[in-house]
């Protein structure tokens, strides 16, 4: 009787260790695939919230990992994160210099954080990062398996800058926007850079202590954007570009209506104004665009 209820639990535990296992594993059974966003503090929870049911509901087969600064975020939101089911990461913050006073925007100090995740090869072997102002509106998991399996890739950013946004950098304008031309090699060498809230990388110690190391030594003050502008330096000529379904900037709407195809898009990225703060007049352009948002926020998975 034991035996048979001792073999009974092992295969339980074998069937188990499948399912945990198959849910981090791509076709290509070599990689561990995952999805990893962050939250430095509680202001982004609603975004977290939002981004998690919207790939509950694209039926990804992949885990979303949590990264958080756990001294930032309250207990209570931590909590709401781990009622949703998905991985958590504790990491410390990283603040290569508190001092920094040109960045485009002061919230993106935190941002600088997102390069923890070059660290996490115990989570997994290919990762996308993905901001937690984003939603996915279609299933996308065929990012893990391009055909070249780069070490690195993201899709062109817009750099019109619609709000006229005075600390954006002064080459920032339509004429120079790539989305804004057919024939690339007219416009300025600057424009041509990706947007840091998508991108596909592999996890590497030997990478994140790298970028350390630059961080000591670069003059981090000409990055405005950054994480951002750091990582089109550290992976400058040396990145893969993604169609711009995989990171529509929803001020595509309003700067290139041509590309902006609800039917095709997958993700929307809600830069600057965020839809969870209601009273920000900026969102009164996007009220639609925001109500996908909300739509995704309301989601409960059966």
């Amino acid at each position: 009787m034991f035996e048979i209820l001792f073999e009974y639990g092992s295969m339980i535990r074998k069937f188990l260790g499948s399912i945990y296992q198959n849910y981090f594993i791509g076709k290509n059974k070599n990689d561990r695939c995952a999805w990893v966003t962050l939250i430095c503090n509680d202001e982004y929870l609603p975004g977290v919230l939002a981004l998690v049911r919207s790939l509950k509901r694209s039926k990804t087969i992949y885990p979303l990992v949590v990264i958080i600064v756990e001294d930032n975020v309250s207990q209570d939101a931590q909590q709401q994160i781990k009622n949703e089911e998905c991985s958590i990461k504790y990491v410390q913050g990283l603040y290569p210099n508190q001092e920094l006073s040109d960045l485009a925007a002061q919230h993106f100090m935190f941002a600088w954080t997102k390069l923890r995740a070059f660290q996490m090869t115990d989570i997994a072997d290919k990762c996308v990062f993905l901001d937690s102002d984003m939603i996915v509106l279609q299933n996308l998991d065929e990012v893990f398996q391009l055909e070249d399996d780069p070490d690195f890739a993201a899709v062109q950013t817009c750099i019109c800058n619609p709000g006229k946004i005075s600390t954006y950098p002064e080459f920032w304008n339509p004429s120079n926007c790539p989305y804004s031309h057919n024939d690339l090699s007219t416009i300025d060498d600057r424009g041509r850079m990706f947007n840091g809230g998508f991108f596909l990388f592999h996890p590497n110690e030997n990478v994140f202590q790298e970028m350390l190391k630059c961080l000591n030594t670069w003059d981090l003050s000409q990055f405005k954007f950054a994480e951002q502008d750091f990582l089109n330096k550290f992976y400058e000529k040396n990145w893969k570009s993604l169609p711009s379904i995989y990171n529509a900037l929803k001020t595509f709407s309003i700067t290139h209506p041509n590309i902006w195809d609800l039917s095709k898009i997958k993700i929307i990225h809600y830069l600057n104004a965020k839809p969870w703060n209601k009273a920000d007049p900026k969102n009164q352009l996007y009220e639609n665009i925001n109500q996908l948002w909300w739509d995704a926020l309301e989601y409960k998975s059966n």
